[in-house]
Parts: structure tokens; sequence; C-alpha cells
């Protein structure tokens, strides 16, 4: 089986990658949409939680306040990510892969409703394989 690649038409303009300067001076290359994976994982049980994305507003936000917000696509909009579960992650570490095209971001949840588990991930059905 071939994976092709879908050819772009020479009428459409080339979108050039943008990128995102820390302030220790490290850049983050933007995709073409302006969006960074980020992968979420728990701090202490290092189970990944989450795969989402964050623009330059959504990862401005995130490092200003140290909880993470993403860029929700299908709604077009910045989202704190866990509101609706009444949870709020905070960030204790970001890694930049060596790509410098995607983040890994080290969190701990805080629950503000005592009767929910600590952390839920987003990755809970499991394939069997042959």
């Amino acid at each position: 089986m071939k994976f092709l690649r879908k050819k772009t038409e020479e009428t459409e303009p080339k979108r050039s990658r943008q990128k995102f300067r820390f302030q220790d001076d490290q850049e983050l290359v933007l995709n073409t949409n302006n969006l960074v994976p980020v992968i979420l994982q728990d701090v202490t049980s290092r189970e990944v939680l989450h795969l989402g994305y964050m623009d330059r507003w959504a990862l401005n936000t995130t490092l200003e306040h140290k909880i993470v917000y993403l860029y929700r696509r299908s709604k077009g909009r910045l989202e704190k990510f866990g509101s609706k579960n009444n949870r709020e992650y905070q960030i204790k570490s970001v890694k930049l892969d060596k790509s410098r095209r995607s983040l890994l971001m080290s969190v701990s949840a805080v629950v503000n409703d005592a009767s929910k588990p600590d952390t839920v991930s987003s990755f809970m059905r499991k394939i069997k394989i042959p």
C-alpha cells in the first residue's frame, strides 16, 4: 500500500512557517496553520493525558498563567483544558522536540471537585494487536 502526497496546485501561495521565541531564546516552529501540537503528560504517573494544539495566543496565555490553555480547532477559540471536568492543569515543565515543531508539557491536575479522580486520560480505548 502506497501513501501518496496530495499535489498542491501551483496557484496556491505557499504559507510560510512562523516561529515562536521563548524567553530563553529557544525557537518553536509553528505549522502552516500557525499551530503547534502539544502532548500533555501527567508529571507523577507519566501517563499521556491529551494531544492538543496551541496557537500563539494559547501558548502565551499558558506560559503567563502556568495553566494549560488549548486552541480548539473545531470552535476556533481558546479554552482552558479540563474546565469541563472542574480541573485545571498546572505546568511543571515544558520540553521542545529536536525538530522544534512540537511540545511535551508535564502537568499536574488541580481538582475543584473532590469526588472526581485527579487525572483523566483522553487515551482510554485499547486496541487489540493481532
